[in-house]
């Protein structure tokens, strides 16, 4: 199963991420060490 996702940033509310992915939870942790 495939997932969309749109973030919004916390620090920067202007900023929105949107994606695509299998593992949500692992592109969760990754989006927020940076990568």
């Amino acid at each position: 199963m495939h997932y969309v996702y749109l973030l919004r940033s916390v620090d920067h509310p202007d900023r929105t991420y949107i994606g695509l992915t299998a593992d949500l939870q692992a592109r969760l942790r990754s989006h927020n060490e940076g990568a």
